[in-house]
């Protein structure tokens, strides 16, 4: 049985967040859009990190999965980038798990806001791979 990488599994869930916009279940598009910036952002960490970083690879916060790339990778936080990662946690979150405020209902226009932020970001975290290949 081979092993399936966190790019595989972050292209997959992409496509199936694709899959979902495309049948109108918006929940589960917001919801596969965050799993596959997460597991993006964990390739990325994979391949750069360091023994330490064991701890951060189970987690499903894409603020701190952010935070240690950027760290990796040498460069500064974009507020921009902190604020879609702190959103696709919510979709993530607040339409898989009761949550004490109450969960939310995902529209087809913050559906179609998560699927460009999961693409664009998937996208960025490529050009790191590639700078850092080279």
């Amino acid at each position: 049985m081979a092993t399936i990488s966190y790019l595989e599994y972050s292209n997959r869930d992409l496509k199936y967040a694709k899959d979902m916009f495309s049948m109108s279940n918006y929940d589960p598009c917001g919801r596969f859009c965050q799993q596959s910036v997460e597991k993006r952002f964990k390739y990325y960490i994979e391949h750069y990190g360091n023994g330490t970083d064991k701890f951060i690879l189970v987690s499903h916060n894409l603020s701190k999965l952010y935070a240690r790339v950027c760290e990796l990778a040498s460069i500064s936080k974009d507020r921009v980038v902190v604020h879609e990662m702190l959103m696709l946690n919510s979709y993530y979150f607040d339409t898989n798990y009761p949550v004490k405020d109450g969960n939310i209902e995902l529209t087809k226009e913050m559906a179609q806001e998560a699927l460009e932020i999961a693409e664009k970001t998937n996208n960025w975290v490529d050009g790191l791979l590639s700078s850092s290949a080279n």
